[in-house]
């Protein structure tokens, strides 16, 4: 996938043969995070690779769909 330095921080089981593995590295000198489905222990085409500033912005608005809201708009974003 040609991240460097690369560390799985997390995995989600989908199936026997299927999971969902996130993890941290460098891409083009620039720290991102990428989310990607994996089928039989091998990388798919599905998945997002996003950098720090746009993981911040994502979380908050996972945070706002947990929490029910159903604002869109970046002044919704908390500082962080």
């Amino acid at each position: 996938m040609g991240l460097k330095d690369s560390e799985i921080r997390g995995r989600i089981a989908r199936s026997a043969l299927d999971e969902v593995i996130i993890e941290k590295g460098r891409y083009w000198n620039i720290d991102v995070v990428d989310i990607r489905w994996y089928k039989d222990g091998k990388a798919t085409s599905k998945g997002i690779r996003v950098n720090m500033q746009e993981l911040v912005h994502m979380k908050n608005i996972l945070e706002r769909i947990l929490d029910g809201e159903h604002t869109r708009s970046r002044e919704n974003d908390k500082d962080e």
